[in-house]
């Protein structure tokens, strides 16, 4: 699913927000970068842990990983500057079409950021996890960001 969004939801940013000036298209470019850029990391781990589970290959996880960690810093950066040209390009032309739509890219990197990096915000998934928002136990720390960290614990050991 996660990697039929990473074509299929910019795609749709495009197509329903197709940007009439600069501004509103260097906002669209890198919100679609940023969340494209967090779409690929979440593919790539979920693949991996999907090979590890079925297959064994523990391998592909560690490679996973090194993308996640490796592209981190870059695709917040975009999100960052999509943020600031979505700002400039609203107060230069308003709600338009495509500046609502890098809005709605830009919260949607955020989140996914939000959502593998450190918190799991998706809680609908499993009783046990329903349970534990419902009960004021918060939000679990994300699958991926445990194993990011034992994998940067590891790293920096060699």
């Amino acid at each position: 699913m996660e990697a039929a969004n990473t074509v299929f939801v910019p795609g749709l940013a495009l197509a329903l927000g197709f940007p009439r000036y600069w501004l509103e298209a260097i906002a669209l470019i890198l919100a679609i970068v940023a969340t494209a850029g967090f779409l690929v990391v979440g593919t790539a781990y979920w693949r991996a842990v999907d090979r590890r589970l079925r297959l064994g290959d523990a391998a592909v996880t560690g490679r996973a990983l090194a993308l996640a960690d490796r592209v981190e810093e870059p695709v917040l950066v975009a999100n960052g500057l999509a943020i600031v040209a979505t700002v400039a390009a609203l107060i230069s032309h308003g709600w338009s079409r495509s500046v609502i739509a890098a809005a709605c890219l830009s919260l949607l990197a955020a989140l996914e950021y939000i959502n593998y990096y450190h918190r799991q915000l998706q809680h609908f998934d499993s009783a046990a996890d329903l349970k534990r928002l419902l009960t004021g136990r918060g939000l679990r720390i994300a699958h991926m960001a445990r194993e990011l960290a034992k994998w940067r614990g590891d790293q920096g050991a060699r």
